[in-house]
Formats: structure tokens, C-alpha cells, sequence
């Protein structure tokens, strides 16, 4: 809003992170050159993120690193939607600006200035701004006493160096959230490397973990319209869930979602697929989002099965989540696709923690399969959780609609999805618990030259380039 219009309420200045080095972006503003800005990635947030809604920002700033740090923005998912413009020259260009245009969602200035002389200004960009624009000020110094006064003359917020673009967005955010929907959940995705990886089945008895084991509020929503298997592993007959909400997202509620997803437990609710061929599912990606955002606005946390397909809808929903779970076997398949999605979602989010890794199935009699060890260097990340090989355990579960928690022979399997559950809900995980077989390992365990389970690995060549050279 003008600044002249503003209420003013206690919330402290915001102030970014320590400040970091990266590559400017091309077409920002004349930076010079060790003024540079790298993202400082967070693992863990209360509370979930979400898009800016579509609106145009202008910037004026008077330091090239500030303006550095606001381009670097752009790369962030985040601000996917927003039409971001940086100039140079601060508060004393912006009203030079508007006098002869119209004044954005949002005018960010730079200032250097003190009362009086700031005061003055802003009074001259009040005159110029239209009802309803918002306006934050970039200053030099943490000054509460500066800040108020600021709040005091209508400002949006005040935030001060040294400038981060995540804290940035997130200041940004919190101007453009809805005041009637505050809560937002965090959104873990699934996604196999390869169809029949196991993606699914961790999914929900992660979710059936997080519920029952530690007592977490969650949501398990299977996008899967086609092939999900939510009714199959949780005993119930497929109801029209997911597609009923895809059908007409405009029409999606708390009420209706309220109605069709199940409570399966006190602290569970799934929102299942009919697994049905007749009706293809809708492609939308805006159907798909006003979905998910229906359901994170109702769960502190939830759990998203997502189906083997690379659509828009698909990609835009693992590129949103909070969190990201790759599930892939120890073979060149999973190799090259696991490294594919690494390597595109570190470029698409470059802000955000690198995804989790699961290797699962390891340990198939007579395979060569990758060493683990081989795998994840040539990927670059480390597994959260590597799992072995049990086909009997996981078709009894199947079969008769359990958790593997309820199969005492899945007892220690299910300690490695328990493993990554707490992970997931606190952002940390636990000491690692020691087992016979070693069926909750950390790679950095591996590494100290730990022997692998499979001891048909030990008859193949150590080097992962080898062993693709062996298959040609």
C-alpha cells in the first residue's frame, strides 16, 4: 500500500542470512565482480513454501551486490509467477519513475538516507504510488527505532543487509499471504527413478509411520490415477478421491476435500486413486496444484505418491514440494535417470536441500549389481537409507493389505523407513541404529570400508566405469 496509508504493527526488521557468493545472471544490473551471491540452502523449515502469487515487482536499488541478490531471486521456483524488474538509482529513481507510470504490486527501493531527509522522500513516492501498492524499504542498518517509524508512515516491511535471496522471497512472501489461510503444510514428494523401484510402497509406509509410530498429522495423497496402489496396501475399495477433486478444481474446498479423502487412522488421511483406465485424469497442472494446496492447507504434513510420468503437472508438483524422495535400485536404468533428477532439481532449485536418496532393493542374488558406494558418487548425493532385496516380506504385505510394520519379518526394514520418517519430520536424522545384518546404513559407513551385503559384488570390478564398459 502507499506509504502514507499503511497500518504499523511490531514485527521485528527482517534480516537475511550471512551473506554468500554467486554467479550474477545475465542481463542483471552492472555488478562488480567479487560481489556475488550463492543460495544458503535450508533442510529443514516449520511450515511449508509456497509460489508467489502473479504479480509485478519493481526494484530500485543503489548498490550493484543488492541488485545481484534480488536477480538471483529469479531462479527460485518461488518466484515462477512474479514479473521481478531491477533499476538502479533508489528511492530518488522511483519517483521519477511513477510520475509518469503506473505503481506495481510491489516498489522495493534501496536507502541509504536518515531521517529527515529519508521522511521527505517518501513522502514524494507516496504521492505518486496508487492505492494499493506495497513498498518495502532495503536499509543500511538494523535500527528498530528507524524501522517503526517506517511502519509508522505506511511501509510494508523494512529489511536490512546483508541480502540473501531465499530470506528475500520469504520477506516478499509473507506480504502477498492469505491473512484468512495462514497455515500452510510442508509437502514431501515420492518419485521412483524407474517404475518398480518401490517408490509407493515407502511412500505409504512412511506416511503410515509418521502417523501411527510418531503421533504425525498426516495427509497420503496417491496421484497415481491409473496404476495406484493406496487401496491395495491399505485393504479398502478404491474410491473416485483423486479424480473427484480433479474433475473441478475451482470448485475444491475444505468441505469437499473434508468428504472425499478417507481417515484411515486418528492421524492418517488418504487421498486414494480409483486406479482406473476408463477416465483419463486431467493434465492441467492448475488442477493438479489447487489440489495439493487444498490438502497442505488442512496437513501439517503430506506425503505425495507420485506416478513414473514427466509431464508439466508432474514436474512442476516435484519442483514445489518441500521435500524431494528418490527411490531407485543399484542398476545403470536407475543410475542415469537418478542422476538425470538430481541434476535437473539442482538447477530448478537452487535454493532448496538436494533430494533424499533412497537405494533400495540391494543385494539381488546373482546381479552385478553398482556398488552403492560406485552409485551414489556417480550421482553426487549420499543415500539417506539403503535397503535390501526382501521380495517375501514385501508380497506378504502386499497380499494382505499390511504395513510392513505389521510383518515381524520386516521389523528391520521397517526401522530404515522409520529412519528416514524422522528425517522428514524434524529435519534431522537420528543415531543410527546398529543392526545384525546392517540393514540401516549410512553411506558415510560404507565408505570407511565397510563390506557390501551382496557378496556377488564382491566378485564384480569396484570401478562403476568398468562395469558400464563391461555392458557394451
Amino acid at each position: 500500500m502507499p506509504p502514507q496509508q499503511g497500518q504499523p504493527h511490531q514485527a521485528m526488521p527482517h534480516q537475511a542470512m550471512p551473506p554468500q557468493q554467486q554467479a550474477a545472471s545475465a542481463g542483471m544490473p552492472p555488478a562488480s565482480p567479487q560481489m556475488m551471491h550463492v543460495p544458503v540452502v535450508e533442510t529443514h523449515k516449520e511450515g511449508g513454501e509456497k509460489a508467489l502469487p502473479r504479480i509485478a515487482i519493481h526494484a530500485f536499488c543503489e548498490r550493484p551486490d543488492s541488485a545481484g541478490a534480488l536477480q538471483a531471486t529469479t531462479q527460485d521456483w518461488r518466484m515462477a509467477r512474479a514479473n521481478l524488474k531491477i533499476y538502479m538509482g533508489g528511492i530518488a529513481a522511483a519517483i521519477e519513475y511513477y510520475k509518469n507510470e503506473s505503481t506495481p504490486s510491489l516498489i522495493i527501493f534501496e536507502s541509504s538516507l536518515r531521517a529527515p531527509d529519508l521522511f521527505e522522500q517518501l513522502d514524494k513516492l507516496a504521492s505518486v504510488c496508487d492505492s494499493g501498492t506495497k513498498v518495502v524499504m532495503m536499509g543500511a542498518t538494523n535500527d528498530i527505532r528507524l524501522y517503526r517509524e517506517l511502519m509508522d508512515k505506511g511501509l510494508s516491511d523494512y529489511i536490512v543487509p546483508p541480502f540473501q535471496p531465499l530470506s528475500l522471497i520469504r520477506s516478499i512472501s509473507e506480504l502477498f499471504a492469505d491473512p484468512d489461510k495462514p497455515f500452510v503444510g510442508r509437502v514431501v514428494a515420492f518419485f521412483g527413478a524407474k517404475g518398480g523401484v518401490g517408490s509407493s510402497t515407502l511412500a505409504h509406509n512412511i506416511a503410515w509411520g509418521l502417523a501411527n509410530g510418531m503421533g504425525q498429522e498426516t495427509a497420503l495423497v496417491d496421484l497415481d490415477s491409473s496404476w495406484g496402489t493406496t487401496g491395495l496396501d491399505f485393504h479398502f475399495d478404491n474410491v473416485q478421491g483423486l479424480e473427484e477433486a480433479l474433475a473441478d478444481h475451482e470448485r475444491l474446498d475444505e468441505t469437499l476435500l473434508d468428504r472425499i479423502m478417507v481417515r484411515h487412522s486418528e492421524k492418517l488421511s488418504i487421498l486414494p486413486a480409483a486406479a482406473s483406465l476408463g477416465t483419463p485424469a486431467p493434465s492441467s497442472a492448475e488442477s493438479y496444484e489447487a489440489l495439493v494446496s487444498g490438502v497442505r492447507s488442512l496437513s501439517p504434513l503430506t506425503i505425495l505418491d507420485m506416478p513414473h510420468v514427466w509431464t508439466e503437472w508432474s514436474c512442476d508438483m516435484i519442483k514445489r514440494a518441500d521435500e524431494i524422495v528418490i527411490t531407485a535400485t543399484p542398476d545403470l536404468a536407475n543410475l542415469r535417470n537418478a542422476k538425470n533428477l538430481v541434476d535437473y532439481l539442482k538447477a530448478a532449485r537452487p535454493n532448496d536441500a538436494a533430494p533424499l536418496l533412497i537405494v533400495n532393493k540391494t543385494g539381488v542374488p546373482k546381479t552385478a549389481e553398482i556398488p552403492v558406494k560406485d552409485f551414489a558418487a556417480a550421482i553426487g548425493i549420499q543415500p539417506a537409507v539403503v535397503l535390501p532385496y526382501e521380495p517375501i516380506v514385501y508380497t506378504e504385505a502386499s497380499n494382505e493389505g499390511k504395513m510392513l510394520s505389521e510383518i515381524s519379518a520386516a521389523a528391520q526394514t521397517f526401522d530404515g523407513i522409520m529412519y528416514l520418517a524422522h528425517r522428514l519430520r524434524t529435519g534431522s536424522f537420528p543415531s543410527p541404529v546398529s543392526r545384525k545384518k546392517g540393514k540401516l546404513k549410512k553411506l558415510a559407513k560404507k565408505q570407511k570400508g565397510g563390506k557390501d551385503d551382496n557378496p556377488e559384488q564382491g566378485k564384480a570390478k569396484s570401478s562403476l566405469f568398468s562395469k558400464m564398459k563391461k555392458r557394451k
